[in-house]
């Protein structure tokens, strides 16, 4: 099913008194259903003390966008990782950005305002690397297992992916759900982290596996999700994940079932946000969001 197809089904008619409230309940549903992807971070570069020492962690495929206030400036790699040079420009409002594709950390500035307007931009891997497994002459097996992630709470519809590799080619990745074989994944998905992770396979650019996954059709409880990776050798390495499942009364909303939030409360702590008295198809919930990494989004992990 397309990430299209899971937002069509799940896009639901709001009461005629349309608030924000509601409007950023479906906004934080809509996140938490779709695919991961590569985050774009906006930044000011201006010449008044707050571009001095900046500094953002972000993950491979990520982009920075900088945005220029007054005066001549430009933004350079000065040393790291990558290596980039925006030219000089006096146009207020100037965006430059880069998208950063190696783990590392590059360190940059305005050339005529170097005190004022540097920093450094840190990327870390979204890959999940595992200990090297080896295979036939030596080869590198590797296996990871993003999503679901382990130890942690899901529902909805969400993904679930991760990626292999191996110097002898992956030959299929199998899919077992609460120890039974349900399929094998889709493979050959482009994971430029696993790339840069792994720059001396020429197979780890189209490493991974991807598919949509209805946690809720599992039910309440905790569930074992284990990928088994084949290489041409026949050879196989596996990765397991032990997580939890939070469902509503149904394990599915339909698209004519009401969303109304008029008589619901927001809150939010820390990378949490909290909504009680959500009416969902006529029944009251209290609802848990909680940001995720992997994810770039929020879900759901606690329905009262």
């Amino acid at each position: 099913m397309s990430q299209h197809d899971i937002l069509q089904r799940h896009r639901y008619r709001l009461t005629s008194e349309q608030n924000m409230r509601a409007t950023l309940l479906l906004v934080f549903m809509v996140i938490s259903f779709g695919a991961s992807g590569a985050t774009t971070h906006n930044l000011n570069w201006v010449n008044d003390g707050s571009s001095a020492g900046q500094t953002i962690t972000i993950e491979v495929g990520d982009t920075v966008s900088w945005t220029w206030g007054v005066g001549t400036h430009n933004l350079t790699s000065t040393s790291g990782t990558e290596a980039f040079d925006s030219g000089f420009s006096s146009a207020p409002n100037n965006v430059f950005s880069h998208t950063f594709n190696q783990p590392g950390a590059t360190n940059y500035q305005c050339d005529p305002h170097a005190r004022n307007m540097y920093g450094t931009v840190t990327v870390i891997a979204t890959a999940e690397p595992s200990d090297p497994i080896s295979s036939g002459g030596g080869a590198v097996f590797n296996l990871s297992l993003g999503e679901p992630i382990n130890g942690e709470i899901h529902s909805g519809i969400g993904n679930l992916r991760g990626w292999a590799v191996s110097n002898d080619g992956i030959d299929r990745v199998e899919i077992f759900i609460d120890g039974k074989y349900m399929y094998d994944a889709p493979y050959g998905g482009l994971r430029v982290d696993v790339a840069a992770a792994f720059p001396n396979l020429d197979s780890s650019l189209l490493s991974g596996y991807s598919l949509a996954f209805a946690y809720a059709d599992l039910g309440a409880g905790q569930h074992t999700v284990r990928a088994v990776a084949y290489d041409s050798l026949g050879n196989s390495t596996e990765q397991i994940s032990t997580f939890t499942v939070v469902v509503y009364d149904k394990n599915f909303i339909n698209s004519n079932e009401v969303v109304d939030l008029n008589s619901a409360s927001l809150s939010a702590s820390g990378d949490e946000i909290i909504i009680n008295s959500a009416s969902i198809g006529q029944q009251g919930y209290d609802l848990k969001l909680k940001w995720r990494t992997a994810e770039q989004g929020f879900e759901v992990i606690e329905i009262q």
